[in-house]
């Protein structure tokens, strides 16, 4: 019988080896499944910021082992350019096989040839493995540097070894297991001298047209200045795309001048990105200059806006050595809504005293053909005093007429200016100042600067339909900081629950509302409210940590950390969270601490045995269940416990 099965499967693989030979892509496509490959299969330096000596490690991979034809052991050569690199160290993964025979080659590395060798096969009570495993991993060191503006290579060659027909890997019947092979690469590259960065923008900077309604269509530029040894890049361009959409991408004219080129693009317009990549096919080919990369069509969906920004930008030469840019995003907005508004928007400075001065000034952004503004300020008089203000015509005309109130004891400003022919209209996307005005300090304390009855009109009369954006001024601190974070214990067993004390204080001039919020590793424990805290005062929040939570594992170190909510118009934020102690967390039944739960520790409770909070002999660690006893009940959490460890 077994005769016959052996000539059964003889009869099979014959067969097999017929269907191959006569198939070719069913040979490829078995060879496929499986692989051995290095990895990472580029491994490229620089220069500028690698130096000579500088190791890296590639992994040897044999991945989708097939179940019916499985791994029990392996022979590999890899060969690169001596000279360029040495091998200095191999690490052989031994995990998947318990027992094992090898390694075969005692001197695996020779450096002369630029050759590693090695074999490991498994045995029994060890069986044949499939899946995808780490053979070996190897560190190589570079011993040699480029010229410069030069590349230095080397291929990272897969083979098999004297012996074997074709493959690498073998079953538990010494037959060779079919697979692919997947080389790597090493490259070393010297950057050419520093070159100005390549500018790259998005032109017009700025569409801002209410014209363009949905449906509606227009074109952006990307382009390069100054470019120098540019063989080709890729870029991506993010959108808003509820606003706008990317219907098309045509190549630039920069590239193009310089040979011929291949080009490639794709467009996601639910992610809202376009990206493109051009690059001149001769091998040493490269541009410079200033020109287009690419042209994008955009269709307009809504009203709103969106940037059109740059994202996964990369510029090389043609050794694939990386150049510096810079990139200026564009803005696209079918609303241009005109805004009159008071800059700066917030003034908070506690160094300004009664009798201090400031001046703020009332800015209009967004308008096209204003003719006219009227405005009303409002302002705390116990806080400022109004001194005066200065107008600031359009285009220096003096072709317009106007008038202001200032009435300080009931703290408004009024002003209205309109202008007549022959003055010209002020268009303007960038800010434009209307009006400066000057404050005095009366006293301490805080101020909103409203801004309302606001008018702006065209050259016809027409009121034109705007935002308006009041300010704030004060000379009052406000900052509140978390200054300690103190943990009952510092050792914890998993279960136990921990008391942690944190203390905020008020740093600021008033009384503070605020919250605290304890963290352990990111994850967050508890959040308290602060009410009413006075000015230079402390509070302590004490926070129950229970340390049953999944996230929290025996024999590991944990980070504790607060952070206070921040005020409106606190500056100073950097105080407001503290990173402040760690607590470990033990295995129950470890008494000392020492990572293990052995016979140490239950000589430690043996000798506290039958003690009480406040007794001599008390040792708190001993009370594994918290209940103030050291008792049977104790013993029999560190029985259950007893042997285990923490793994290194």
């Amino acid at each position: 019988m077994k005769k016959r099965v052996n000539a059964l499967l003889t009869l099979i693989l014959l067969m097999m080896m017929t269907i191959i030979l006569a198939s070719p892509n069913l040979m490829v496509k078995s060879i496929l499944n499986t692989n051995l490959k290095v990895q990472p299969q580029e491994n490229t330096f620089c220069t500028n910021t690698t130096s000579v000596g500088h190791p890296f490690v590639v992994s040897i991979i044999a991945e989708n082992i097939p179940s019916d034809n499985k791994m029990f052991g392996w022979e590999f050569i890899l060969n690169w350019t001596p000279g360029l690199i040495n091998c200095t160290l191999e690490t052989i993964n031994y995990g998947y096989w318990p027992a094992y025979l090898g390694p075969w080659i005692p001197y695996p590395i020779d450096n002369i040839k630029g050759e590693y060798h090695q074999s490991l096969t498994g045995r029994t009570p060890s069986t044949p493995v499939s899946g995808t495993y780490w053979l070996v991993n190897l560190t190589f060191q570079i011993v040699q540097a480029p010229v410069k503006g030069g590349t230095l290579i080397s291929n990272l060659t897969l083979q098999h070894a004297p012996g074997y027909t074709a493959y690498c890997l073998v079953n538990s019947d010494g037959d060779e297991i079919p697979h692919a092979y997947t080389h790597g690469i090493y490259k070393y590259i010297s950057p050419r001298e520093e070159l100005e960065e390549i500018a790259l923008s998005v032109s017009p900077s700025a569409i801002m047209n209410p014209s363009l309604i949905p449906g509606e269509t227009f074109e952006v530029n990307i382009t390069a200045a100054e470019a120098a040894y540019l063989h080709g890049f890729s870029l991506g361009l993010a959108y808003n795309a509820t606003i706008i959409e990317c219907t098309d991408v045509q190549e630039g004219d920069l590239l193009q001048g310089f040979g011929t080129t291949t080009m490639a693009y794709s467009i996601d317009n639910i992610a809202g990105e376009t990206l493109a990549s051009v690059n001149l096919t001769a091998p040493e080919a490269e541009a410079s200059g200033s020109g287009i990369l690419v042209k994008l069509t955009f269709q307009v969906k809504d009203t709103g806006d969106s940037s059109i920004h740059f994202f996964d930008v990369f510029l090389y030469d043609h050794l694939l050595a990386p150049l510096i840019y810079t990139t200026n995003d564009g803005y696209f907005n079918n609303v241009l809504m005109p805004v009159i508004y008071v800059y700066p928007p917030v003034i908070i400075d506690p160094s300004m005293k009664p009798s201090d001065e400031f001046q703020i000034t009332i800015n209009v952004a967004n308008v096209s053909n204003l003719y006219d503004f009227e405005f009303t300020l409002l302002y705390d008089t116990k806080v400022l005093n109004g001194l005066g203000l200065i107008v600031y015509p359009f285009k220096n005309s003096t072709f317009f007429d106007l008038e202001f109130s200032l009435n300080d004891p009931q703290g408004r400003i009024w002003v209205k200016v309109q202008y007549y022919p022959p003055a010209e209209p002020l268009t303007a996307i960038d800010p434009v100042t209307l009006v400066k005005i000057f404050f005095q300090i009366q006293s301490y304390g805080g101020t909103p600067l409203d801004l309302t009855d606001t008018s702006l009109s065209d050259y016809y009369g027409n009121l034109m339909t705007h935002i308006a954006k009041d300010g704030f001024v004060s000379n009052l601190r406000r900052d509140v900081a978390i200054i300690e974070i103190k943990s009952e214990y510092n050792e914890i067993y998993k279960g136990w629950v921990d008391k942690i004390n944190v203390t905020a204080k008020n740093l600021g001039d008033i009384a503070e509302t605020f919250n605290v919020t304890l963290f352990c590793n990111n994850n967050k424990i508890g959040e308290q409210q602060i009410n009413g805290l006075a000015p230079n005062a402390t509070k302590v929040l004490t926070f129950q940590f229970s340390t049953l939570q999944d996230w929290l594992k025996p024999c590991h170190n944990y980070t504790l950390s607060a952070k206070a909510s921040q005020l409106p118009y606190e500056l100073n934020v950097t105080n407001n969270q503290l990173i402040d102690g760690q607590i470990h967390i033990k295995l129950m039944g470890d008494i000392n601490g020492d990572t293990y739960v052995n016979a140490t520790d239950a000589i430690i409770i043996g000798w506290a045995f039958g003690s009480r909070l406040g007794d001599p002999r008390w040792n708190p660690n001993a009370d594994l269940n918290q209940d103030g006893y050291i008792n049977a009940k104790d013993v029999i959490i560190l029985g259950i416990n007893f042997g285990a460890h923490c793994m290194p």
